[in-house]
């Protein structure tokens, strides 16, 4: 309860004031010569804590509407992080899969040079079962035909200046390619690489080619170096 103490003149009444019957405010008086010389006016308890708890429900209500901003915050900026890591993520496996063909691309180049040979036979990157004249691999990090994180490889001959997945035969001229195989690749991972190598989406034409296939994955082909029509 709070008191005000105030020093005035004022004459005492035995009568109490409306404000005292209505009890927001009680006096009380010592008289002195006919005058008080301290009265006391005392603020209702019943206001004040009417008051108070005014105070405190609003300092409440603004606590919860803060809490709800602050949680609507972090919600959006969850979205914007996740969506940026899928990016990033996905970016990752495009370079991923990109760098493993351009290496399969080295290392058929290097056994071309040390052979002569255009072998359509993937393994022969990995060990010399043909009994090839001049082999001096492994040319490839891998022990099997398998890929780390997809399907298997193989290697096909077709035509490169012809659309068509998988390659057209080299048959009746035209430019003839050897091309890696991969099965097993995401669709979505798919379109993507074809993007970063050929520039756009061109599924059937270019050096990475898609040849879809029912679910989730396709088989892709890749150019690894040209080969003369047999």
């Amino acid at each position: 309860m709070i008191i005000k103490n105030i020093t005035s003149n004022v004459q005492t009444s035995a009568q109490p004031t409306d404000m005292e019957r209505s009890g927001i405010f009680s006096v009380n008086a010592e008289p002195n010569n006919a005058s008080v010389q301290n009265t006391y006016v005392r603020i209702a308890g019943s206001s004040l804590t009417e008051k108070a708890r005014r105070s405190v429900a609003c300092r409440g209500a603004m606590f919860g509407l803060d809490a709800r901003i602050a949680l609507a915050i972090f919600g959006m900026l969850s979205v914007v992080a996740g969506a940026t890591a899928i990016n990033v993520l996905g970016g990752a496996a495009v370079t991923a899969l990109v760098t493993e063909f351009n290496n399969v691309k080295k290392s058929y180049q290097e056994f071309h040079l040390a052979t002569g040979d255009h072998t359509t036979r993937f393994k022969d990157l990995i060990d010399n079962e043909s009994g090839i004249p001049g082999w001096a691999g492994p040319y490839i990090d891998l022990t099997s035909d398998r890929s780390r994180q997809h399907g298997t490889y193989s290697l096909i001959e077709g035509r490169q200046d012809v659309p068509g997945v998988p390659p057209v035969e080299c048959t009746g001229g035209g430019i003839c390619s050897v091309f890696l195989k991969l099965t097993r690749v995401k669709d979505s991972l798919a379109a993507e690489a074809d993007k970063n190598v050929d520039g756009e989406e061109s599924a059937n034409s270019g050096a990475f080619r898609i040849e879809f296939t029912p679910g989730g994955t396709d088989d892709v082909y890749f150019i690894l170096a040209p080969k003369p029509a047999s």
